[in-house]
């Protein structure tokens, strides 16, 4: 092993056993911030390794680690050196059951008191089915909000997106929607409807499966020429949602208009049409109220249905009845929302992957299984290089 490999591992080490006794900290104004979710930072911003020609590669891995496991990047560091050292081969790691507990105790040991304690807080709230988002607000004070309104990912018509959307991602009203199992062809299909638009006052959303060029270039000029909102969502038939429309007309209490049935698009696009209050968003439409009704026909499918069903009908009755969490940070506490994201992106996995327990102590079984891994090939990487080369610029 050459010693410029040699000064690397000393460096290194000396490096870990400062970050394990939280000697790195960023400091802003008043304010102290300690976290070891910030391994990788203090790695790139270390002026010990700008020199170094392992840089890049340890920079790759270390990435790696982050991106498949939040704060991961120190144990591959300190296991790269266990595999110097040959340290690891005799530890032996257990199996530990995934419980609330064990679970909330694992996360405890990674993150500081505030961080834990806003995690645990939001992860009771939310319970074992919430879909939490964390974003920032200019709020002065964290609130924590839930809503459980159907969310359907369909898109609007991208010949529309900038008209809708482009100067607000979203817009609350209440429509006049119609779902057409079809194509449409012309225009004139669509009329009816916006002839009801027109004496209503009021928007309108068709969902169809698709819209020709031609059908599209009249549409804009007669909604342009008479002042009018009409959001066409487009939803191309995929074989592992075929229910989605017929969901989406379930939640507005109408019904599909479909050749199927031998429906006449000219009559029942406006005559099994409704209106219902939604959020629209150009990838997606939020209805104000859920179904009962809908919940229920789930429920019963899914009593006597097999695995691969199973899935698609959880899917379906998550959408169709939510638990959604926001979570709105203050601007000022940007690392507290850093760290937020990653305990619940590590929360999630654990609960998927499982624990271990290592030495006494408690550990992600999915952090371990990535970063043994990348310790390994990361030092069989760095071994196998015997010669570095450091172009100059010639002068």
């Amino acid at each position: 092993m050459n010693n410029k490999l040699l000064d690397l591992f000393y460096k290194l080490k000396k490096f870990n056993e400062s970050f394990k006794n939280e000697k790195n900290k960023i400091i802003a104004g008043s304010n102290v911030y300690k976290s070891k979710f910030l391994y990788f930072y203090f790695f790139l911003m270390s002026e010990e390794f700008k020199e170094t020609p392992y840089r890049n590669i340890l920079i790759n891995y270390f990435k790696k680690s982050e991106d498949l496991y939040p704060g991961s990047s120190y144990y591959t560091s300190v296991k790269l050196l266990d595999n110097l050292l040959l340290n690891n081969h005799m530890i032996k790691k257990v199996s530990l059951e995934s419980n609330i507990k064990n679970l909330f105790d694992y996360m405890k040991s990674i993150s500081n008191k505030d961080s834990f304690e806003l995690t645990r807080d939001i992860l009771n709230f939310s319970g074992p089915d919430g879909i939490i988002n964390c974003k920032q607000t200019k709020n002065k004070e964290i609130l924590i909000e839930k809503t459980s309104k159907p969310t359907y990912k369909i898109n609007i018509h991208s010949e529309f997106t900038n008209i809708y959307f482009s100067k607000v991602s979203k817009t609350t009203k209440s429509v006049r929607l119609s779902v057409f199992d079809g194509f449409i062809e012309r225009e004139s299909e669509l009329i009816p409807l916006l002839e009801e638009m027109k004496k209503e006052k009021i928007p309108g959303v068709i969902i169809c499966r698709g819209m020709s060029e031609n059908a599209t270039k009249h549409l804009k000029n007669i909604l342009l020429r008479n002042k009018m909102f009409l959001y066409p969502y487009i939803s191309k038939f995929e074989n592992d949602d075929p229910f989605l429309l017929k969901d989406i007309a379930t939640i507005a209490e109408t019904s599909v208009v479909s050749g199927e049935f031998l429906d006449n698009i000219y009559k029942d696009i406006v005559g099994k049409s409704k209106i219902v209050k939604v959020t629209l968003e150009k990838d997606k439409i939020v209805f104000d109220k859920k179904s009962e009704d809908l919940i229920i026909e789930i429920n019963k499918q899914l009593k006597d249905c097999n695995h691969n069903v199973k899935d698609y009908l959880n899917r379906r009755k998550k959408r169709a009845s939510p638990n959604n969490i926001t979570v709105h940070i203050p601007m000022r506490m940007n690392n507290l929302l850093n760290e937020l994201k990653a305990l619940i992106k590590c929360y999630n996995l654990c609960v998927l992957r499982g624990l271990v327990l290592k030495n006494g102590e408690t550990y992600s079984k999915h952090c371990e299984e990535i970063t043994d891994r990348l310790s390994e090939g990361l030092f069989k990487t760095l071994s196998n290089i015997g010669l570095t080369i450091k172009l100059k610029k010639v002068e």
